[in-house]
């Protein structure tokens, strides 16, 4: 498709591409997403996906963009847009002077399907994007299968948390929960052992994991529902020095990740 040149905020692509900044529902609604930056457009190309619609200004073309504009299909509409316009559609405060549209379904693509997963990981409530991200960039480092939400979760396709996963997120299972209770029974009859993080539970150096885990890393505040942490099979605390009273959610779910994944390669 033809390079193009938008000179204005109210071109229907610009204003569209603010919509899927600003919302869920947006984003559902159309079944897209909005990207800023290489990295994740790049993640979002490796792993498949065609963006619709690629804005990018002159200056990104010429001081080494051009290589990442090249690899865009012939199906994608190219955009110029002028360094004013493209700081005014940036969410961030040093804009990376590439975005695009890109029809995404989290219900549909990319979804790998595991018959047997052996680590899965439940985010219950889970409200920060930070650590939502962080926690998804983790995941996928340590060898999760796939991850859960639950209903009042940050939306883990909005700008904020794609970022903090690096373009991660394309290539990690992250799928809505709309009944976790029932989910975590169909897990228990999988052979899976439901692991609650909890400042009441045991060691979690001294724990039994079993061989297939999921586990479960609760709302910032509140930690995790009564309803989930009743299902739990066993609940693991990480020991804190004083005067230290808790974690965040993302380090307490790589802490206790990468235990689980260390016993699982028989590492000392």
């Amino acid at each position: 498709m033809a390079e193009q040149y938008i000179q204005s905020a109210q071109n229907a692509l610009i204003k569209e591409y603010k919509k899927l900044l600003t919302g869920n529902r947006q984003r559902k609604k159309l079944g897209k997403i909005a990207l800023e930056g290489p990295n994740l457009i790049e993640g979002a190309l490796n792993a498949g996906l065609t963006p619709e619609v690629v804005f990018y200004t002159k200056n990104y073309y010429d001081r080494g963009g051009k290589l990442l504009v090249d690899r865009l299909s012939t199906a994608t509409g190219k955009i110029v847009l002028a360094d004013e316009l493209f700081n005014e559609i940036s969410e961030t405060d040093n804009p990376r002077e590439i975005a695009a549209i890109i029809p995404f379904n989290a219900g549909e693509v990319l979804i790998k399907q595991f018959a047997e997963p052996k680590l899965v990981m439940v985010l219950d409530r889970l409200q920060d994007p930070g650590n939502m991200g962080t926690i998804i960039r983790t995941a996928a480092a340590a060898g999760v299968d796939m991850i859960y939400y639950t209903r009042g979760s940050v939306d883990p396709y909005s700008p904020k948390v794609m970022r903090s996963t690096a373009g991660l997120i394309f290539h990690m299972p992250v799928i809505l929960l709309d009944a976790p209770a029932m989910k975590l029974k169909e897990l228990k009859l999988e052979g899976i052992k439901i692991v609650a993080a909890s400042k009441n539970g045991q060691n979690f150096w001294h724990a039994d994991y079993g061989a297939k885990t999921a586990i479960i890393i609760g709302n910032e505040a509140g930690g995790i529902s009564e309803e989930l942490l009743d299902l739990a099979d066993l609940k693991v605390a990480i020991p804190l020095e004083e005067p230290v009273e808790s974690l965040n959610a993302a380090t307490a779910a790589a802490v206790i990740t990468y235990e689980i994944t260390r016993r699982s390669r028989k590492m000392p």
